[in-house]
């Protein structure tokens, strides 16, 4: 259809058009889009042609319903489609009208303004001298059918030129939508080309070989560029990503990661068995492409180096593809197996190397590592020989190791009398700054369910746009009680109405974010301790639900003064009396405790637990 003569295409922003998306803690802000658009009309391509002027910032089309609200064209767009579509209608109008002038026609048609009649029959009244008449030759000729207006068509931009030079002069950070400086995006392209290149990451291919492999196109692929610094000190990182991960369904998108109790239990055993275990961060880079490639996969080359009629043939996995995760996993399995280590059944992500000592936990591209500081040194030398590495740091009391660390965007800190541990406190400052704003804080998160019993006139489910903002809230709030037993069985009673949130739901979030304004930290102490015991407590809230009269099971496993993991959660089914509610409190205190004694297993850890 792009081939068609008469037909082009242009490419606008849509913030020009007032397309707005909700923003981080609250409120619009509009969104840029890039927008391909295609017509064989000049005149609705012209009202188009668009391009933010700057002067706003930008919201990312991320997370929640923000993409599929995207798809709804604001209503500056439909105006300027409305607009374009009558000035080309006046235009043909016009252009009819020649070839009527063309062929001495005395009647205008209907709707035509007198200036237009006056210039028409002028062109009319010259048209016996040649050199006068040649437009209007060229117009009765195409007069029996659809009207092109050449004139215009050269005021249309080719959308592959106009795609380039957008790129080269305008970058925008993928997760925030702030531009990005050109010059350091084009070096941090370079940088990532030349490494695939240097890595054999794939081997150029005629696209007709893709064609006949596959029976398809070639996968797209797209620039990633995200600042991993700040805006006075930019560290821009780039990555070239293949879009595949939305073309089907299937179970080899996904990866193991260990749960998050083995990373606390790790902290746990290394403070329990003497001041001389140390904790060891490495983190993988470009983690993916270590991996080989074991299937045919081809995808469009970066723009830098692309050829017409040549894509690429993947020999190793590229960020985007769909066994990217599963392949580096198995890389690392067998690398680490090959060095020693015994690799977890309980979670295939946590390794033990008997011999040495060393524990290591694994979550995505990231070493977690302890042990003594010879055994970390040998093992960190033979991970160097088969993975490309970033040494993040040490904890420990040592010369030159570190006090404080994050690992997962926790903060682990090394003291006197123990580690430390901590949950990343910028979701509480979001949750507060989105929710709580600038009311008074509370001294509790509201835990009964008759903080959600709707008052009289309150029964009806809120709009749309202000579910969705209450559903990003409480997940947040959800992911954050991972790491805070204060606000768990809070956070628990908000995700269950996430469905059909209502003015009640919306009060006890506000309670929530409230609360944490006032108590936005909460540290876990590990201090120093020798062959402690594994403890289970558990307790339950029988019929605590009004609406269905669910009862509630709690509990959290102790290893001696340690706290490994809480939980809170909603009993399947109604129990009869407290002792029922009780002992499928005790039941789940049981399985859990079974659970984190396998994870413990994995980690060469022997403990026996009691509930």
């Amino acid at each position: 259809l792009r081939a068609t003569p008469g037909v082009s295409a242009v490419v606008a922003h849509q913030c020009a058009f007032g397309l707005e998306t909700s923003a981080q803690g609250g409120g619009r802000a509009l969104a840029r889009k890039l927008t391909r658009f295609m017509s064989s009309s000049p005149a609705v391509l012209e009202a188009l042609s668009r391009k933010c002027q700057g002067g706003h910032a930008h919201a990312p089309l991320l997370g929640g319903t923000r993409a599929r609200d995207a798809a709804v064209y604001p209503p500056g767009l439909c105006e300027a489609i409305a607009r374009g579509a009558a000035e080309q209608l006046r235009r043909d109008e016009r252009a009819d009208w020649y070839t009527a002038a063309a062929s001495a026609s005395s009647v205008p048609p209907a709707g035509l303004t007198q200036t237009f009649i006056l210039v028409l029959g002028a062109a009319a009244a010259s048209a016996s001298s040649p050199a006068q008449t040649s437009t209007l030759d060229i117009a009765a000729v195409r007069g029996g059918g659809e009207v092109h207006c050449d004139d215009a068509q050269g005021r249309t931009k080719d959308e592959d030129t106009e795609l380039a030079a957008w790129t080269a002069g305008e970058v925008y950070d993928e997760i925030t939508g702030a531009p990005l400086p050109p010059k350091l995006v084009q070096q941090a392209r370079a940088e990532e080309i030349k490494f695939m290149l240097d890595w054999g990451v794939w081997e150029r291919a005629p696209i007709a070989d893709c064609w006949a492999e596959t029976g398809k196109a070639p996968i797209g692929s797209k620039w990633v560029d995200v600042n991993k610094g700040d805006a006075t000190k930019p560290l821009i990182r780039s990555r070239f990503v293949v879009k595949e991960i939305a073309t089907y369904k299937s179970d080899d998108f996904f990866a193991a990661t260990p749960p998050l109790e083995a990373l606390r239990l790790l902290l746990s055993t290394a403070a329990s068995t003497g001041h001389d275990i140390k904790v060891e961060v490495l983190d993988a880079r470009k983690a993916h492409l270590h991996a080989f490639a074991d299937r045919t996969v081809f995808v469009r080359l970066p723009p830098e180096v692309d050829e017409p009629g040549w894509c690429a043939r993947l020999v190793r996995c590229l960020y985007g593809t769909r066994d990217a995760p599963k392949r580096w996993q198995a890389f690392l399995d067998e690398q680490l197996v090959a060095m020693g280590f015994a690799k977890g059944r309980a979670s295939p992500c946590c390794f033990h190397h008997a011999q040495l000592g060393v524990r290591c936990i694994v979550h995505g591209d990231d070493f977690v590592l302890s042990g003594t500081a010879g055994a970390l040194d040998e093992v960190k030398a033979r991970m160097h020989e088969r993975f490309l590495l970033k040494e993040l740091g040490r904890l420990g009391n040592g010369e030159g190791e570190l006090k404080e660390l994050r690992v997962l965007n926790r903060i682990i800190q090394w003291t006197p009398a123990g580690l430390r541990y901590e949950a990343d406190p910028r979701h509480a400052e979001i949750v507060v700054r989105g929710v709580a704003g600038a009311e008074r804080a509370l001294s509790a998160p509201g835990t009964s369910s008759k903080e959600f019993e709707a008052a009289p006139g309150e029964e009806d489910v809120l709009p749309e746009r202000t579910a969705s903002l209450f559903r990003s809230f409480a997940a947040r709030a959800n992911y954050l009680a991972l790491d805070r037993p204060d606000i768990s069985q809070a956070t628990k009673e908000l995700c269950r109405r996430m469905s059909a949130p209502k003015a009640a739901d919306l009060r006890a979030l506000a309670r929530v974010a409230r609360y944490l304004a006032g108590a936005g930290r909460v540290v876990y102490e590990y201090p120093w301790q020798i062959c402690p015991v594994l403890r289970v407590y558990t307790d339950s809230d029988f019929a605590g639900c009004i609406a269905t009269r669910l009862s509630t099971s709690g509990g959290a496993i102790m290893l001696g003064a340690h706290l490994l993991k809480h939980w809170a959660s909603t009993q399947k089914r109604i129990t009869l009396s407290s002792g029922e509610a009780e002992l499928g409190a005790v039941v789940r205190g049981f399985s859990e405790a079974l659970g984190l004694q396998s994870v413990a297993r994995d980690l060469g850890v022997d403990l026996q637990p009691e509930v």
